[in-house]
C-alpha cells in the first residue's frame, strides 16, 4: 500500500487551531486584518495577509506574537511599514505564513 505525502495544512502540525484562535484573540484586541489570501485547495499550501496595527503602543506586542509563531512547523515572515512620517500613528504588517522545512 502506497503512503500519501503530506502536503499542505496538514504539514502545519496538530496545533495550527490553536495557533489560529491564539492569532484571533489578539487580533480581535489589537490589529484588524485588512486582506488575506490562502494558496492551496483543498490544503493550505500558503496564506498571505496584510495587517493594520493602528495603536503603536500595540505593534510591538503583535510582532512579538508573530515572531513566536516561527518554528520548524512553520516558517512566520513579515515586513513592517509605519503610518505616519514623523509622528507614528500605526504599522502596516505583510504576513507570510507557510509550512517549515522541518516537515
Amino acid at each position: 500500500m502506497t503512503e500519501r505525502k503530506a502536503r499542505g495544512s496538514t504539514k502545519m502540525g496538530v496545533t495550527a487551531p490553536e495557533h489560529l484562535m491564539g492569532a484571533v484573540k489578539v487580533a480581535r484586541d489589537n490589529y484588524l486584518v485588512e486582506r488575506w489570501w490562502k494558496y492551496g485547495q483543498p490544503a493550505i499550501d500558503l496564506i498571505e495577509a496584510t495587517i493594520n496595527v493602528r495603536n503603536m503602543v500595540d505593534a510591538g506586542q503583535v510582532m512579538q506574537h508573530l515572531a513566536g509563531l516561527q518554528g520548524k512547523d512553520l516558517q512566520v515572515t513579515f515586513e513592517v511599514f509605519p503610518y505616519g512620517i514623523i509622528n507614528p500613528d500605526g504599522v502596516r504588517i505583510d504576513l507570510r505564513l507557510e509550512p517549515g522545512a522541518g516537515r
